[in-house]
Order: C-alpha cells, then sequence, then structure tokens
C-alpha cells in the first residue's frame, strides 16, 4: 500500500510539474511570437475568443477566459480605445447587458493573431513524430475534459452560460 501510495505521488508530482513546466513555456513562446502585433496576451485572447465564438457578453467572455470580469473589462476598455472592439447595450430585451464584439479592423487583427498561433503549433508540432502527433493532440483533448468535469473553486461559474448579469439564464 506505501509503494502505491508513492508511486502516485509520484505521478501526481511528475503531472504537476511537466503541466507547469509545458504551460510557461507555452506562455512565454506564444506571447514573444505575438509581441510584435502589440497586444498583451490577454487582449490576443480575447480577440481570438470573439473571432471564434462571435458577440458576447463581458461576464460570459469572462467566464469563458477563466479572468475575473473586472480584469476582462479593464481589456474590454482598451481594444475599444483602440476601435478593435465595440460595445452594444441589448435595447430590445434588457438594457442592462452590454455585448462586446470585433471592429472590422478587430476581425483583421485576430486574423493575424490566429494565424500567429495556428503556424506556432505547427511548428511545435512538427517536432513530434508524426505517428504521435494524433496521440498528443488526444492526450490535451482528455486533460481539457477532465480539468473541465471538475467542481468550480469557490462556486464560480466556468461557463459562459450566463444572461450577462451573472445568473444562469
Amino acid at each position: 500500500m506505501q509503494a502505491m501510495r508513492k508511486t502516485s505521488e509520484s505521478r501526481t508530482a511528475g503531472f504537476r510539474e511537466a503541466l507547469s513546466e509545458c504551460y510557461q513555456r507555452f506562455n512565454a513562446l506564444q506571447r514573444d511570437e505575438k509581441r510584435c502585433y502589440g497586444v498583451t496576451m490577454s487582449q490576443c485572447v480575447t480577440l481570438e475568443v470573439l473571432l471564434g465564438e462571435g458577440q458576447m457578453t463581458v461576464r460570459r467572455l469572462a467566464a469563458r477566459l477563466g479572468l475575473d470580469t473586472s480584469t476582462v473589462t479593464r481589456v474590454v476598455d482598451v481594444l475599444v480605445r483602440d476601435e478593435l472592439l465595440v460595445r452594444r447595450r441589448d435595447e430590445k430585451k434588457d438594457r442592462r447587458r452590454v455585448f462586446v464584439s470585433l471592429t472590422a479592423n478587430g476581425r483583421v487583427l485576430a486574423g493575424k493573431l490566429k494565424q500567429c498561433g495556428d503556424d506556432y503549433c505547427d511548428r511545435i508540432l512538427s517536432k513530434i513524430a508524426p505517428e504521435r502527433r494524433d496521440d498528443v493532440v488526444l492526450a490535451l483533448r482528455m486533460l481539457v475534459e477532465a480539468i473541465d468535469d471538475l467542481p468550480a473553486a469557490c462556486g464560480q461559474m466556468t461557463t459562459g452560460d450566463d444572461n450577462g448579469l451573472g445568473k444562469a439564464s
């Protein structure tokens, strides 16, 4: 029993260390790749999410990004100022709901950032043996599913299923 516990603890520690190293290196290198576009990583991810998923409330965007609404509001403020995003109120249903979406310039920049990320990921995959690439993608998808299946910390909402007011619809 003691040997099984040590093996489990060792596996857990190895997993945590590998995940941490992967996260740190991927973010550092990706940040360097996208720095030439003049946006922070938070701004980059915000633009890319809106490119892929379209207009949404700031609260839903925050949940999607895993960030506090106040943090995302500050990111959105800068992107609105830079004319990459636009805010719109829901005039028909609930004026308290504010949606953000990409401007034409925002779509162009988000497309460039997405392509930059795709090129970066292609370079990473090229370092992995061709016959193992699908295994790596499958393992990452399994990891995402496992993380998504965990309960949220402190009762926080983890999905974007809200009505823009912090309440599930």
